[in-house]
């Protein structure tokens, strides 16, 4: 009895206590939980070495190179266009959306957001005639800031004229048989055409003054690029053909071609050649130029190809002195690129690189080295602010 008794106080005494403290964890108290605090961040001037870079197929993300980091993200389509005004304090995007997606009532409009805080502060609505397409040259600025020009096709070609400061468009422009946009530096813009001139709008006034140039170029034998570079503030173009010829034009209502030169020929080789099994370093690409204002350079994505290879990515990124016309450097790329473009200093440029593999390659243009990759899904378009 004596045995039992003594189990039985011990089996009571570990029941009371195993009571004791479940009741001490049911009367514990419980945490106190904080609302949480929702802030909104803004970002600083837009600085040198900021990029945006078409990613995916819904957005436009804006990047540190210096960090190789994500600052901000802007909504928009594969079709839409997107530019930064001259003194960096708004972006730009052109875009073309349907009721139900793919199908529906179109819509056409120009929204205007704050580089700031990304705040979209305009919706200006467009002719229905604006098509956007994923091209740079379709949304062009004035240098002052006070017109967008966006080309249109729908499909006769037009650019839409709209007025940034009143937020409204002003005018359309037909330039039947020509394409894009390519900004003079005061009151007007020209097009490149069919049969290898320039239509040329000069804008000053209020009227619309519409003169033609002489064709400068082959455009059956060997077509210039779409995406030839400009110079906003020179109002200079470089117009690139497939193989490699380069035309400069000053521009304006009496556009000024000066002599030509050839890529290959500045670096030492042979003119490249319009035959199809031609083996030779050519440009191509999504995005193949960039010209780097401030010390009058051209960046060119190269590639070994023949003729009518003017898509294909390229390897090695060439630099060239346009005033010498002669080859300065050849950088080699870590993988091949669909587009490239160049950061506008001076002190430490950067070359953008939107490699095939939707990375993005950030190389310093000085010694060619890679500084960075970032995982950012790009395709091959991407911009920077003008200097």
């Amino acid at each position: 009895m004596t045995c039992f008794s003594r189990s039985r106080y011990l089996l009571l005494a570990s029941v009371i206590g195993a009571g004791i403290s479940m009741g001490g964890m049911a009367k514990a108290i419980p945490p106190v939980l904080q609302p949480e605090q929702s802030d909104v961040l803004s970002l600083p001037p837009m600085g040198d070495h900021a990029v945006l870079v078409a990613t995916g197929e819904q957005s436009f993300t804006l990047y540190d190179g210096d960090k190789g980091r994500i600052l901000g993200t802007l909504p928009a389509s594969m079709v839409d266009n997107i530019a930064i005004a001259p003194d960096r304090k708004d972006i730009y995007v052109a875009v073309t959306m349907w009721s139900r997606g793919d199908h529906g009532t179109r819509e056409d409009f120009l929204r205007d957001y704050d580089a700031h805080t990304l705040d979209l502060t305009h919706e200006i609505e467009l002719p229905p005639r604006g098509l956007a397409v994923f091209k740079q040259q379709n949304l062009e600025l004035s240098q002052d800031g006070h017109w967008a020009f966006i080309f249109d096709m729908s499909p006769a070609t037009a650019v839409t004229v709209v007025d940034l400061h009143e937020h409204k468009a002003a005018r359309t422009v037909d330039i039947p048989g020509c394409a894009l946009v390519f900004p003079w530096a005061h009151d007007g813009f020209s097009t490149i055409c069919g049969d290898g001139s320039l239509t040329n709008v000069a804008l000053a006034g209020g009227a619309v003054n519409v003169t033609h140039s002489k064709p400068f170029f082959d455009a059956n034998r060997d077509p210039v690029f779409e995406q030839s570079p400009a110079d906003r503030k020179a109002g200079k173009a470089l117009f690139v053909s497939y193989t490699g010829q380069v035309y400069p034009v000053t521009l304006g209502a009496t556009p000024v071609v000066g002599k030509s030169w050839s890529l290959q020929a500045a670096a030492g080789q042979p003119a490249a050649g319009t035959g199809q099994q031609e083996q030779a370093w050519r440009p191509g690409g999504e995005q193949p130029f960039a010209w780097h204002e401030a010390d009058n350079r051209l960046y060119v994505l190269m590639h070994v190809g023949g003729y009518w290879t003017h898509k294909q990515e390229g390897t090695e990124v060439w630099v060239y002195d346009v005033t010498a016309q002669r080859l300065l450097q050849r950088i080699d790329l870590p993988s091949p690129a669909k587009g490239i473009t160049v950061s506008p200093d001076t002190a430490n440029p950067q070359v953008y690189a939107m490699l095939a593999s939707g990375k993005m390659a950030i190389l310093s243009a000085t010694t060619g080295q890679v500084e960075k990759t970032v995982e950012a899904k790009a395709g091959g378009i991407s911009i920077v602010p003008q200097p």
